[in-house]
């Protein structure tokens, strides 16, 4: 088991008091993804007349958006304002269009994590996943999973004005369930899910397993409340 506390004054293992209620980013953290968004990005690239790219390669962009991850297999040469009006206009409708109909081909949760919220729903915990992916997007990949029953919200990047790192969706989802901040464990991967949790005033922890620390870098610098290797460590964490 590795759980590690970045501060002396982080609470004990487990919390102590326990959460009230857990938010998940979904991408990275509770279901892995990137298989699909991978093939959408390889599908786009050829349709257009470009090679497949290496796909080891694009799972490296996955958190920089459909657009990064395009350009990795377009030649250096030919990235030009003409490419540039390609990727915002056809490829981004093709990509969005792929990817929307073929988006639970592969993706899984990440081992462990169903099981998770099974636990905390039994223990009257209330769960939620926060996500910039577009709503729709997300009620369409979690729809599949026996575990969304045991979800009380989805808030999509649609869903407030702003997106995380910014405060508001976790702070929106606190207050649709009833929820203080500080009695509130957010779980991402990425460092926009750190530092929403931090200016919104929920206690954060990093998932280790996730894509954010090929894109922001050390995840041990974004100041988490703790970090966690496993999903199995999250639930001695948050569960004992």
């Amino acid at each position: 088991m590795s759980i590690l506390k970045r501060t002396k004054t982080a609470a004990s293992f487990p919390l102590n008091p326990r959460p009230h209620g857990v938010l998940f980013d979904l991408d990275g953290t509770l279901l892995d993804t990137a298989p699909d968004l991978i093939a959408a990005c390889n599908a786009t690239l050829t349709h257009f007349g470009f090679k497949a790219a290496d796909p080891e390669l694009i799972r490296t962009k996955v958190t920089s958006g459909m657009r990064a991850m395009m350009r990795l297999g377009i030649p250096e040469a030919e990235h030009d304002l003409k490419l540039a009006s390609l990727i915002e206009g056809e490829m981004r409708d093709f990509f969005a269009e792929y990817y929307t109909s073929h988006i639970c081909v592969y993706t899984k949760p990440f081992a462990g994590m169903p099981e998770l919220i099974e636990k905390l729903h039994q223990a009257g915990i209330k769960c939620a996943v926060v996500t910039n992916k577009y709503c729709s997007m997300a009620l369409e990949l979690l729809g599949g999973f026996a575990f969304n029953q045991d979800l009380d919200l989805l808030l999509g990047g649609d869903s407030c004005a702003h997106g995380k790192p910014h405060p508001e969706p976790l702070l929106t989802a606190c207050r649709q369930l009833g929820l203080k901040p500080a009695d509130t464990l957010y779980i991402g991967d990425h460092l926009n899910d750190i530092e929403a949790a931090r200016h919104a005033g929920c206690i954060s922890c990093t998932a280790l397993w996730g894509y954010g620390a090929v894109e922001c870098g050390d995840p041990f610098a974004w100041q988490s409340d703790y970090y966690v290797d496993t999903p199995a460590d999250l639930t001695q964490l948050i569960l004992g």
